[in-house]
């Protein structure tokens, strides 16, 4: 088979370069007519008629049409598609089809067409109610301006766009804006730019070219001003319920950012919520009062656009609680005491009385109460105690058990041996000696022994020694 092929592969190849010549030859010599094609816009005429009907309309499929013709083979390559206009005319739209039929005119080389038509013969054009909304235009700022600095005021010229078209377009848009970038900025900024339109979940659109809008740029001026970060202080007014304390006002934010010229801002130093807003009057629960900021501001400053101008301030109430603290001697400190007097607390322990906080009652001792008694100006004998209690915030001495301190001369008092007293029988004894115990026993005086049924509490030492026992 290869043989075959190869065997006077010149001839063969002569043979069909004569063949084609001789095709050319004939085809130039006969001039044939062929049938050609071209592709051609669709053109719409009188759209007029539907808009002022309004309505909007739209061609069903392809906006082209195919344009067939028979011309002579030498003068096939002089035809164009501009040669030809397709069009429609929608003053002859059949309302019940929506078909209009394609009309075709030969603009040159009208000698050497012939039976010139169009496929499709008919388009279909479908129609819809048109509608013209309008939008008024929201601001959206991305980025971060300089450090330092905040956007404090965005014009926009016009403020809203109007939109036309189709329900079934005009429907998908809920809301238009500009997009405005200001990362870095430290300065003023003046600009065009183009409206963006959004759906409802706040996705940008591409809108379809049948819609149609009044203006495609929107002129911008950006103000940049200094920002300064200013703490929020609190004054509050009025007495909370018997039986309860104000703890403290709490607010989701401590500081604000504000913005204004540089010597506006120099003037504030802190946002003062005044006491005429935060009342606790009768108050026996929590307290929570909602307040606009730019009430408490000066003149020429604003609140940075980046922040609400709205905070929650809640002013805490507690109920009191009461905590009773046993006390005893050693709790109690001596101030002013006489080497020359012993002295007695009576009774040797007692009970007081304290209302605070829970929280700070639990961790409460009775030497936290800094306890002491003036001993001064007392003389031998019973003296009634002035108790002084240390000064604090966190808790308040409702009461105490009354106490009496009985002085008496050292010379008259003998000290109490160890070991536990004898029980009472009800008789009386004659001392071994002059010398008898001091404390549960009683107490020696000067002239003779005191009844034991006169019996004192330890008694209060006023330096930390001994008391000194008497010889005979």
């Amino acid at each position: 088979m290869k043989e075959r092929l190869i065997n006077n592969l010149g001839l063969k190849i002569l043979s069909i370069f004569l063949a084609f010549v001789i095709w050319y030859v004939v085809v130039n010599v006969s001039n044939p007519e062929v049938n050609r094609s071209k592709e051609v816009a669709l053109e719409i005429v009188n759209g007029d008629v539907l808009t002022s009907a309004r309505k909007a309309y739209e061609i069903s499929g392809k906006e082209t049409v195919t344009v067939t013709y028979d011309v002579r083979t030498r003068d096939a390559y002089k035809v164009r598609p501009s040669n030809f206009r397709a069009y429609i005319d929608l003053s002859q739209l059949y309302s019940v089809t929506g078909s209009v039929p394609v009309q075709v005119e030969i603009l040159d080389n009208k000698d050497i067409l012939a039976n010139v038509s169009a496929k499709p013969g008919s388009v279909h054009v479908d129609t819809e109610d048109l509608q013209t909304k309008s939008f008024e235009l929201s601001i959206n700022v991305t980025g971060k301006a300089a450090d330092g600095y905040a956007p404090d005021g965005i014009t926009l010229s016009p403020t809203y766009v109007t939109l036309e078209g189709p329900v079934s377009k005009v429907g998908q848009i809920s809301s238009a804006g500009v997009e405005l970038e200001i990362t870095g900025l430290n300065e003023d900024e003046e600009g065009v730019v183009t409206p963006v339109f959004y759906d409802a979940n706040g996705n940008s659109l591409r809108i379809s070219d049948r819609v149609q809008v009044n203006t495609s740029e929107i002129r911008y001026r950006l103000t940049i001003n200094k920002v300064k970060e200013v703490p929020l202080e609190f004054e509050v007014s009025g007495t909370v319920a018997p039986g309860y304390q104000y703890v403290g006002a709490e607010c989701s934010r401590r500081s604000v950012s504000v913005i204004g010229l540089k010597s506006s801002l120099a003037s504030i130093s802190r946002i003062t919520i005044p006491a005429s807003e935060l009342n606790l009057e009768g108050a026996n629960q929590d307290k929570v009062v909602s307040l606009d900021l730019t009430r408490f501001l000066p003149e020429g400053i604003r609140i940075a656009e980046s922040e609400s101008p709205l905070i929650e301030v809640r002013l805490g109430v507690e109920r009191l609680e009461t905590k009773i603290l046993t006390v005893t001697e050693s709790d109690v400190k001596l101030e002013g005491a006489k080497e020359e007097y012993a002295y007695y607390l009576k009774p040797w322990r007692g009970e007081v009385t304290v209302q605070g906080l829970k929280e700070d009652l639990e961790t409460l001792e009775p030497s936290d109460l800094q306890i002491s008694v003036d001993l001064s100006d007392m003389e031998p004998g019973l003296n009634t105690s002035r108790l002084k209690f240390g000064e604090s915030s966190f808790y308040t001495i409702l009461g105490h058990t009354d106490f009496e301190i009985e002085v008496m001369h050292r010379t008259g008092v003998l000290e109490a041996p160890s070991g536990a007293p004898e029980e009472e029988t009800g008789e009386e004894t004659e001392p071994e000696s002059q010398e008898e115990t001091l404390g549960s026993a009683g107490v020696m005086e000067a002239g003779g022994p005191v009844s034991t049924t006169e019996a004192r509490g330890p008694a209060m030492q006023t330096s930390g020694e001994q008391l000194p026992e008497e010889s005979e």
